[in-house]
């Protein structure tokens, strides 16, 4: 299982599935994102900075089995819209800070709702 694998598994929970992200988990994406900018694009950090950070969250068990699941499908093709990750700290951090910048987004669109909900 290389690094590189555990950061795009990552990278894809995060996009995929951020449903799995408890609010504590959300709340705490802009200080794993910080953590990563201060490693440079150090992968074997970078991926320890990850794991660590989804263990502390209770992700660390769906992390391994999405990386599992995808050395059980090995087989398969990569899909040719998956991107290669050659600059590991930027495509990380964009992901994370779009992940984020969706659930404010989702958030104040549920508070607006409520608020006209009252009305």
């Amino acid at each position: 299982m290389t690094l590189h694998k555990d950061i795009a598994s990552f990278i894809y929970l995060l996009n995929e599935q951020p449903e799995i992200f408890q609010p504590i988990a959300w709340q705490d994406l802009p200080k794993l994102n910080t953590d990563i900018s201060n490693l440079a694009n150090n992968e074997s950090s970078i991926a320890e900075t990850i794991k660590n950070w989804c263990i502390e969250h209770d992700l660390g068990k769906i992390l391994r089995d999405c990386l599992r699941k995808e050395i059980e499908d090995a087989g398969e093709p990569t899909p040719t819209t998956m991107q290669p990750l050659t600059n590991i700290t930027q495509t990380l951090r964009t992901s994370i800070e779009e992940s984020y910048k969706k659930l404010q987004e989702s958030a104040a669109d549920n508070q607006s709702d409520t608020s006209n909900d009252s009305k």
